[in-house]
């Protein structure tokens, strides 16, 4: 299993596993009335261990001081939404609980490691794209099952559903209000603070496609592209906006052409007709 370890840990000392008989597990078709994600210091910690008895733990210590930990919570808090209860997702603030990183021997944060059956198991340390670390929860999941660490963790429908993040909060009021231009320079202050927050990015140019459509001019040929894209043509949209692109020679209108492109592209998704006009967009930039 890919790690970065910087030797086993023991915590026998911390926790005992107990027999199968004694085993807390819930029958088949329950759940496990416990939270999805959680948080957890040298006092807590034995009710994790516990836990880990029944349900896969993925443990990440952090700290606020590492500039690399807040997108990594984030991301590992969005798999655990996703997974609906297969593992509880457990965060250590490592300033506030120095006992469990020196048990861990944390040589760098954010660090992360699967508790399975009260047996640690160290998975990575550092920066780590979704798509990596997925195979690897993948991994864990399969190795808790063929331990019978195989119980689920009860979730309802809001406990799968990502928290409004508070910086976000004053931007989707100002939207909510109808204050357009206030939105925009709320969600161009959040990208400015935490450039790697997608969402708000996706959120920007909605807003951003809001605001051009209320005041369009039916004479710009790029507001006729956002008129095709609101009417459910994507492809057309990309095409207009593409063409005027590809016939301008001057640099500052060709900038407002690919930063219009990349507001409907994030807007759009993930789509066979953006990656066409993505592939277009890249070769007409070069």
């Amino acid at each position: 299993m890919p790690a970065d370890s910087h030797g086993a840990v023991d915590l026998s000392a911390r926790a005992s596993t107990p027999a199968p008989e004694e085993s807390s597990a819930p029958a088949a078709g329950e759940g496990l009335h416990i939270p999805l994600i959680t948080t957890t210091d040298e006092e807590n910690f034995q009710d994790v261990m516990s836990t880990s008895q029944a349900v896969p733990v993925i443990m990440i210590m952090w700290s606020p001081r590492s500039l690399e930990s807040k997108p990594a919570l984030a991301m590992l808090e969005e798999i655990a939404r996703e997974q609906a209860g297969k593992f509880q997702l457990v965060e250590v603030d490592i300033d506030k609980a120095p006992a469990i990183a020196q048990a861990f021997q944390i040589q760098g944060v954010p660090t992360v490691v699967a508790l399975v059956g009260g047996r640690p198991v160290p998975l990575f340390q550092g920066a780590a794209a979704k798509e990596q670390v997925l195979p690897i929860i993948t991994q864990v999941l399969d190795a808790a099952a063929q331990m019978g660490v195989t119980a689920r963790i009860a979730v309802a429908a809001k406990d799968t559903v990502a928290p409004t993040p508070p910086e976000h909060e004053a931007p989707l009021a100002a939207e909510a209000a109808g204050n357009l231009d206030e939105a925009i320079a709320g969600w161009e202050k959040v990208i400015e603070l935490n450039p790697r927050d997608e969402d708000a990015k996706s959120h920007l140019s909605r807003v951003r496609l809001a605001a051009r459509s209320a005041q369009a001019d039916a004479t710009d040929p790029a507001a006729h592209a956002d008129a095709l894209f609101a009417a459910g043509d994507a492809a057309g949209a990309f095409d207009v906006l593409l063409d005027l692109l590809a016939a301008s020679t001057d640099a500052e209108e060709r900038d407002a052409l690919r930063l219009r492109l990349l507001d409907l592209f994030r807007v759009a998704g993930s789509s066979p007709e953006v990656s066409t006009a993505r592939t277009r967009l890249a070769m007409l930039l070069m």
